[in-house]
Parts: structure tokens; sequence; C-alpha cells
């Protein structure tokens, strides 16, 4: 399955909330700056279901979409590949990933 960009990550985001949810639904609960426009987001949520992201159900001549990965799933994949591309096994790589988790986990 191909990655999500940063801006797909935050529309995903808000997919996951709404669980089934519109264009409109997600461009209201958008909180971008600046405001993205309607045919941003229906650009952006149509890269989502042809990369397999989300699902979508036509009603009359509206697109319902709808997470096909759960959330959980997609986090845990994310975060592998940040270990394996980034991290890898260096002793100080994972040390410095501790020091930031102990410190995230502090900060809230």
């Amino acid at each position: 399955m191909d990655r999500l960009s940063h801006s797909e990550w935050g529309l995903m985001q808000i997919c996951w909330r709404l669980e089934r949810c519109t264009v409109r639904h997600v461009l209201k609960a958008d909180r971008h700056k600046p405001k993205r426009d309607y045919r941003t987001i229906l650009t952006f949520m149509s890269r989502m279901a042809n990369k397999g992201w989300l699902k979508v159900e036509k009603e009359g001549n509206t697109n319902y979409y709808t997470p096909a990965v759960p959330q959980d799933r997609a986090v845990r994949g994310e975060i592998r590949r940040f270990l394996n591309e980034v991290v890898g096994s260096e002793p100080k790589h994972l040390e410095l990933l501790r020091k930031e988790l102990e410190r995230k986990t502090k900060s809230g």
C-alpha cells in the first residue's frame, strides 16, 4: 500500500474520527491553514481511496468515505517503517529514540 503524504495523514485523522464521511464533512472538520477548498479535499480523498486507505460508497450523487485501514494498524506500520528506515539497530539511535519517547511521555 502506498504511503500517505503529510496532508493525507491529517485528512485520515479526520476520517478515522468521523468514521463515515463525505468531502463536505471533512472540509468542515479540516483545521488546515490556509483553509483548503472542496476540490482540493476531493482530490486528496480520491487519491487516498486509490491508494487503498479509504473505501468509497456511492449513495445517489454523494460519495461516502470510510477508513479501509484501522488507525492503530496504520500508526504501527509507520512506526515500524521509521524504525527500519531511520533508527535501524544503531545503539546511539535507539538511545535517542528512547529519550524522545520519554520526553514526549512527560510533556503529554
